[in-house]
């Protein structure tokens, strides 16, 4: 993999030709021509894209690792299948409308940053912080068939605080994640798997919950009497007092 000098990208740019293959870590990205970015199979390793500006640019099989994102614009970009490894975003980051079809974001800091319409299939949040977070309207899904197919896996992520509202989340797997006061409201999570993640004092109104898995979940200040729907939702037993107490519902022990 070559290093590629800023002439040489911008160079590029302005011929519209896709960058292949280049180590990208010593661009300045605060001053690039206009014209979108193509680029496949880079590394963007300790890079500083601290407020690049690059809404619409496409990126396939790239490498962002310790990336640094504060304050950059990448709405309605494409990451195909890219990797982010101990990447920041700690002075937010606008991922509004991109496509994250593939990609993977494993020990990043995801704080503020914005997701808003963004497509998440078969997307990999791995013990990531994602606190504030924003994800409204976020797709997670896509249509096979007449079936909608979710593959996104939230595993060990910090997401409290974090806005989900009317996000279709199904069959998403949160894998003892903390959901802390966490916006739920209107968000589809049928048949999500939230065994372990904590939920407590999340705003679930409007929500589907239907077939969801909460076993072994936190439930503490929920209150579920403004879910749409919760159908076959699996609870474990010393879960259920907490749950619908705010349903004016009490548990006994069974007589014996």
């Amino acid at each position: 993999m070559v290093v590629m000098t800023q002439g040489q990208l911008e160079e590029l740019i302005l011929a519209k030709k896709p960058v292949e293959n280049a180590d990208l870590s010593v661009i300045d990205w605060s001053d690039l021509p206009d014209g979108a970015l193509h680029a496949r199979h880079c590394a963007f390793r300790d890079a500083h894209l601290t407020d690049a500006e690059l809404a619409g640019a496409k990126f396939e099989n790239c490498t962002f690792e310790r990336a640094w994102f504060g304050g950059a614009n990448f709405t309605d970009a494409t990451f195909s299948n890219c990797s982010f490894f101990d990447a920041e975003t700690r002075q937010g980051c606008d991922f509004s409308r991109a496509d994250f079809e593939g990609a993977t974001f494993e020990n990043c800091n995801l704080a503020t940053a914005k997701f808003g319409l963004a497509s998440l299939f078969d997307t990999t949040f791995k013990h990531c912080k994602a606190a504030g977070a924003d994800f409204e309207d976020a797709r997670f899904a896509k249509a096979s068939g007449r079936v909608a197919v979710s593959r996104v896996r939230f595993i060990g992520t910090q997401l409290d605080m974090s806005n989900f509202r009317q996000a279709r989340l199904e069959d998403c797997v949160f894998s003892e994640c903390s959901l802390r006061q966490a916006d739920l409201r209107q968000t589809t999570l049928s048949s999500a798997d939230m065994r372990g993640s904590d939920l407590s004092e999340a705003n679930l109104n409007g929500a589907i919950l239907d077939n969801t898995d909460l076993r072994e979940a936190t439930l503490l200040g929920l209150d579920v009497t403004g879910l749409t729907s919760f159908e076959g939702v699996r609870v474990s037993a010393d879960q259920l007092t907490d749950l619908v107490r705010p349903l004016g519902i009490r548990v006994f022990p069974r007589a014996r």
